[in-house]
Formats: structure tokens, C-alpha cells, sequence
């Protein structure tokens, strides 16, 4: 009967350890170069929702995402019945499917802020911003929901989801065709805004920004004549934030910092606290989202970062 040599024994099993740790070593920098960012769990308590559903993670991050830089396993299509044009009401379908051409079906998707997917719709001259959460259509991956540009261009649609398998956010894109001419774009630095009787104030920023800095805007609101105002809840919080650069190469989707903790404890006030950081030079709009009487109010910002 043969027998293994003790000598070949231990060089086999050198072998296999030394595999076994380049595989490991190799996985560990590939999870580290993924370009989504991680889930962050928001509850040290289980958090359930108005609807019963159980928030899993919220994507907190207060960076700007460069999607010029990043590449996110998701493939998104737009799809519209007819032309939209300003100011008609046109019911969008997007398709959301894995790189490999999987539907991703809304039971795979993590709750995040009370919702299953964020959509942002953005005109080119920035001054037309819609939030939308739209609804699945069955099991084929495709979601739909109710735009009604207000001006001409082309839409850049950003949607973020955070799958339940990776526990990850991802990213997709697209884009809606409005017609006629697009606005031109204009900036002019403030920190304050006023919009619909409502006052926003992000409090004391620097005149310019600098690149890679963490910034805190300490939003409050109020009436033009300086009354509080009642803020009712909306995706879990009393405010939200989303900013774009003026190439809009991605965004930042800012929420209340300190979780949902922290954002309960600022309502008193009526003010909330957000985090800004961003990594390329040039000018961004901000817009803050709130919920008055049951309608939605977007005051907006323009920043200069250096």
C-alpha cells in the first residue's frame, strides 16, 4: 500500500495555506474597492415604521458621489408612453436589473428611510428638483411613478437602493428627454431661501468651500415673519438634503446627522443638522426638503467650494 511521505505531507499543506491566504487577502481588498457605500445600520433599537415594515439601514453618508468615478452592479432604463413636455403630467416606468440582467424585484430591496428606492430628478439649469418614491410593478423590476417637468432639457435621474443580500447602497442612472430648450444655469452664493412663505436658513457657512471638508449646516425654518413652523415627518425625519454639482456628475443625499436619534431630539427647536462634504472644486446647489401641512416645500442653496 502506498503511503504519503511526511516531507510532501507538509509541503502540500504549506501550499494550501499559502492560497488559501492570497485568496483571502484578495477578497478583503476587492470588498474594500466596491464604489458603493456601506449600509449604515441605524438602530441600536429596532426601528418600525408608521406601516409596520422594520427599518434595516439608512445610507448616511455625507460625501458627494462622483458617479463619473464610480461603476454600481445596476443596470437602469427609462422608459416614458409619450414625449413629456413642461408642464403635462407623464407616468415613468424604470427598469432596475443586476449586471447580469437579473429583475431586481422590490422583496430584495432593504427599507432606507421608510422606502424601499429614492429617486432624484433634476433639470439641467438645477432649478427643477423632484423626490420620488416610485411603486413596483409586479416582480419584473420595473417601478413606476408620476413626473411633471416644469421646464426643457435633459433630466438626470439618480435612483439608490440598497439590496437585501449585500446590505449595500448602489446606484443607478438615467436620464429623461423634456422638450424644448433648456434654461441656463445661474448660481448666486446664499444661505438662505424663502419659498412658498417658508424661511431656510443653513446658518454660518464659509463664503467659500474647501474640497474634501466636513461641514455642518444647521438648517432651521421658519415663516418669513420668524414664527415656527410645524414640521411633520417625512422619510422618518423632520428634513432631508440633497445637493448637486453644477456638471451634475452625481450628488449628496444628506440626512439629519446623529440618526434618528439625534434628529428627535433637534425637532424641539425646529431646526436639523446636516453634514456636507464634497470632493471637487465648483459650484453646488442644496435643496432641503421638508413637509408643512401636509405638502412638500424645497428650499434651496448655492455654494461655492474651492
Amino acid at each position: 500500500m502506498a503511503q504519503n511521505h511526511p516531507v510532501n505531507s507538509k509541503r502540500i499543506s504549506l501550499v494550501s495555506i499559502s492560497v488559501l491566504t492570497v485568496l483571502f487577502v484578495a477578497a478583503y481588498f476587492a470588498l474594500r474597492a466596491l464604489p458603493d457605500a456601506q449600509c449604515g445600520f441605524l438602530h441600536y433599537e429596532e426601528i418600525v415604521n408608521a406601516d409596520g415594515s422594520v427599518e434595516f439601514c439608512a445610507t448616511n453618508h455625507a460625501g458627494f458621489l462622483d458617479l463619473t468615478r464610480l461603476k454600481y452592479p445596476v443596470e437602469m432604463g427609462v422608459f416614458l408612453a409619450d414625449e413629456p413636455k413642461p408642464g403635462v403630467a407623464q407616468e415613468v416606468t424604470l427598469e432596475l436589473l443586476t449586471s447580469g440582467g437579473t429583475p431586481i424585484a422590490p422583496h430584495q430591496l432593504a427599507m432606507t428611510h421608510t422606502k424601499k428606492m429614492h429617486v432624484m430628478v433634476v433639470d439641467p439649469s438645477l432649478r427643477d428638483y423632484h423626490h420620488v418614491h416610485p411603486q413596483a410593478d409586479g416582480l419584473n423590476g420595473q417601478y413606476t411613478f408620476e413626473f411633471t417637468p416644469e421646464l426643457a432639457g435633459t433630466y438626470q435621474v439618480f435612483t439608490e437602493i440598497v439590496p437585501l443580500r449585500t446590505r449595500r447602497q448602489i446606484i443607478g442612472t438615467g436620464v429623461i428627454e423634456v422638450a424644448g430648450i433648456a434654461s441656463a444655469m445661474e448660481f448666486d452664493r446664499n444661505t438662505q431661501s424663502v419659498v412658498d412663505g417658508i424661511r431656510f436658513d443653513i446658518g454660518e457657512v464659509p463664503e467659500r468651500l474647501r474640497t474634501g471638508t466636513d461641514y455642518r449646516f444647521d438648517l432651521t425654518v421658519t415663516t418669513e415673519g420668524g414664527d415656527a413652523v410645524d414640521l411633520q415627518d417625512i422619510m422618518g425625519a423632520k428634513g432631508h438634503m440633497v445637493a448637486f454639482d453644477a456638471a451634475r456628475k452625481g450628488f449628496a443625499h444628506m440626512h439629519p446627522i446623529d440618526s434618528v436619534v439625534s434628529a428627535r431630539s433637534l425637532e424641539v427647536e425646529q431646526g436639523l443638522a446636516f453634514l456636507f462634504n464634497v470632493p471637487n472644486p465648483g459650484w453646488y446647489r442644496v435643496f432641503a426638503q421638508i413637509q408643512v401641512e401636509g405638502r412638500e416645500v424645497f428650499g434651496h442653496f448655492d455654494l461655492e467650494v474651492e
